[in-house]
């Protein structure tokens, strides 16, 4: 026996999908997520992976060939301040940098809307405050020439100033560093000489690209959550290899690779979970043949949204996390707090959902935890979506009683004379347009059209509201996998070895091709020599190529593909019709300027290393009948249809390929529940997805 296992930490469950190499089935559990002490929750959820498999956890262990964490601990301290005290060295002159943020702390991540209400919105907390900022007396101009060597005496006096205010963590982050990082260095071993217990961040290492601000805030940050998450993952790896694990622990980062544990840069696993989402979605998507995919991923705390066009996935050129926008590579997606354990409440007007969240503690009101506040996953019980006695399996035992109770007294009483039902439809109905809102955003504003998707719904709530949101959009077609409860921990183990690099290369385009192919050459022997030193032979690189660019004065970047081969004329003609034909997808074809020059801003190499991953069987399709999986039916109230239906009910773990199903009907797997409304249609596929082909009924206002 030989096993690929993901592990992925959600805000309310820890998700494991063990894999069987030999046969590609998959096993999944759910643990409730421990904040106190998140590797409890984790050796719970293998634990429980363990028995469904009829082994210890030892023996399991012990039979993983590979072993792939993502987690939320990273977004978690960054959502609740709770990093560690933080240093700034900085270059003199320069030291308020990261409290001035360029003037976009205030709205950085906003839309529109938020925007326009200026006066209401702020800078988010400081984390690193003023008396914490130490500046030195050094200068290197932008060709790298130090025009004032820093002292060793003049780091030291910084360093010691630092120490002495208790500091736990340093970022270093000093003018142009990245065109001559000797000051920076020499400031690290400064530190680590003197105090080889305080973590340190150095910003040329994490982003050697411009931004000044931007790569201040990536060391800054990553200084901030580092001590916390460092002993974290040293914490679980020596756990699981206590337990009999031989393999390293893999850690899942935000561009969709793992790294091992002490190659880990803790601001990297930013939204690892999310990514992981992504990861599944493509390796499913190859498998099935689609093409162009709308992931969307519905967890107990946020709905996540990512696109996969033309087989692929983008990353977004700068990342934003609660208003400090960070220079790491990170896969595109947004997000919204919206998710079956959002909160639901009502302000002077009208009905809210979210965006905070029950969370695991004390959870929805009908899990019987302590939650008193209705939430969409009260919603969804109340209205007879869930089977109270099969929630996860039948591990936890729903009470609708205090699912209703909350729903009455914080909403149907307020506003709709004691109304329950009507109450708990119009929870899942805002919730499911806030959704719908957040794919127009991901999609339309990146120049795709919805209806030449297929959106692939995931998560514990994902396929219970999929066929409501997608409808709104126009999609016509849902996928549901058969693991997508536990989608991202999927995701972790069908996930690669991966190091993205960057480096800035300013100026006009294609004047700076000697200069760019400089930095792919250096960057392409780099990730050759990186992933060589993890094991992984030359047949198994794969290298690909990308570029910043826009117009000249303007300030939209463009990231545009960049192929292999010799940097030459042809090579820039390429490109620059690669941006041009991007460009008119993002801003319309009239937004075009073909006279106007290009400029180039950074270049990048995602370099992969293909390691072991589970293979995904296809199997042989049986006749259309499900009868053989169909339940008792029971009373359901369907928004689409404004009361409640006899609706049937269907076991997925007895459905099979070919077995067709018709609306309205629930399948009800052990992570969550396939709602399939009035007028829709459905059919299992090879690979045990629920395709799901949407009908003509509209969408409730």
């Amino acid at each position: 026996m030989a096993y690929i296992i993901g592990v992925d930490i959600g805000g309310t469950f820890t998700d494991v999908a063990a894999v069987d190499v030999a046969s590609g089935a998959i096993a999944t559990t759910k643990a409730r997520t421990t904040p106190t002490d998140l590797i409890v929750g984790v050796l719970d959820a293998l634990g429980l992976a363990a028995t469904d498999l009829g082994l210890d956890l030892d023996d399991l262990l012990a039979a993983t060939v590979k072993l792939a964490h993502g987690t939320t601990l990273t977004s978690n301290i960054m959502f609740t301040w709770t990093g560690a005290r933080t240093g700034l060295l900085a270059t003199r002159g320069f030291g308020d940098e990261i409290l001035i943020m360029r003037a976009r702390g205030r709205v950085a991540g906003m839309g529109l809307g938020e925007r326009r209400h200026y006066r209401a919105t702020d800078k988010p907390p400081r984390i690193v405050s003023p008396e914490l900022i130490e500046e030195v007396v050094e200068r290197v101009d932008h060709h790298g020439r130090a025009l004032i060597p820093l002292q060793r005496a003049e780091a030291q006096r910084a360093v010691d100033a630092l120490l002495a205010r208790g500091v736990e963590s340093v970022a270093i982050a000093l003018l142009w560093a990245p065109e001559n990082p000797a000051h920076e260095l020499l400031l690290e071993r400064v530190l680590r000489e003197s105090a080889p217990g305080v973590y340190v961040s150095v910003s040329h290492r994490l982003a050697p690209v411009l931004g000044e601000y931007e790569r201040t805030a990536t060391a800054v940050v990553n200084a901030y959550v580092g001590p916390t998450v460092a002993a974290y993952l040293r914490g679980l790896a020596d756990r699981v290899r206590q337990r009999g694990l031989e393999r390293p622990l893999l850690v899942l980062q935000a561009n969709g690779g793992v790294a091992q544990v002490d190659e880990t840069i803790p601001i990297n696993t930013i939204e690892s979970g999310p990514a992981a989402g992504m990861v599944a979605a493509k390796a499913l998507m190859d498998a099935a043949g689609y093409k162009n995919v709308i992931a969307t991923d519905v967890g107990g705390t946020t709905f996540k949204v990512g696109l996969l066009v033309e087989g692929e996935w983008s990353f977004a050129p700068e990342a934003i996390i609660n208003q400090y926008t960070l220079l790491i590579p990170m896969i595109d997606l947004v997000s919204i707090g919206a998710g079956g354990g959002s909160v639901a409440w009502v302000d002077e007007t009208r009905l809210r959902v979210g965006p905070r969240s029950a969370g695991a503690d004390p959870g929805p009101a009908g899990y019987g935890w302590g939650g008193t506040e209705p939430t969409v996953t009260d919603a969804d019980l109340v209205l007879g979506f869930l089977n109270p006695e099969r929630f996860l399996g039948g591990r936890l035992k729903l009470r609708p009683d205090l699912a209703e109770k909350a729903i009455r007294e914080r909403v149907a009483d307020r506003l709709l004379g004691g109304d329950v039902e009507r109450a708990a439809a119009g929870i899942r109905q805002v919730v499911d347009s806030q959704m719908a809102d957040l794919v127009r955003k991901m999609s339309i504003e990146r120049g795709h059209d919805p209806r030449r998707f297929v959106l692939m719904a995931y998560g514990g709530a994902g396929p219970l509201h999929a066929a409501a949101y997608a409808r709104q959009v126009g999609v016509e077609q849902v996928v549901v996998p058969p693991a997508a409860t536990v989608f991202s921990a999927f995701g972790a183990a069908a996930s690669d070895i991966r190091h993205s690099l960057q480096r800035s290369v300013p100026g006009e385009f294609p004047d700076q091709l000697p200069a760019i192919a400089t930095a792919y050459a250096s960057m392409e022997a780099e990730a050759r020599a990186l992933l060589g030193r993890q094991g992984i032979p030359a047949a198994r690189v794969r290298l690909q190529r990308w570029a910043d660019m826009r117009y000249a004065r303007q300030l939209h970047d463009v990231r545009v593909s960049v192929p292999d081969g010799v940097i030459d004329a042809a090579f820039a003609d390429g490109v620059r019709h690669a941006f041009t034909e991007r460009y008119a997808a993002l801003y319309g074809k009239s937004a075009v300027l073909e006279k106007l020059g290009v400029r180039v801003l950074r270049v990048g190499v995602e370099a992969v290393g293909v390691i072991e991953k589970p293979v995904l069987p296809a199997t042989e399709l049986h006749g259309p009948d499900p009868s053989a999986a169909e339940e008792a039916p029971r009373p359901i109230y369907w928004p689409e249809a404004g009361k409640r239906l006899p609706t049937r009910v269907y076991d997925g773990l007895k459905l099979r390929a070919g077995n067709a199903l018709e609306g309205p009907a629930v399948i009800e797997l052990p992570g969550t529940t396939i709602a399939l409304p009035p007028g829709d249609r459905a059919v299992i596929d090879r690979f045990g997805n629920t395709v799901i082909t949407l009908g003509t009924m509209r969408s409730p206002r």
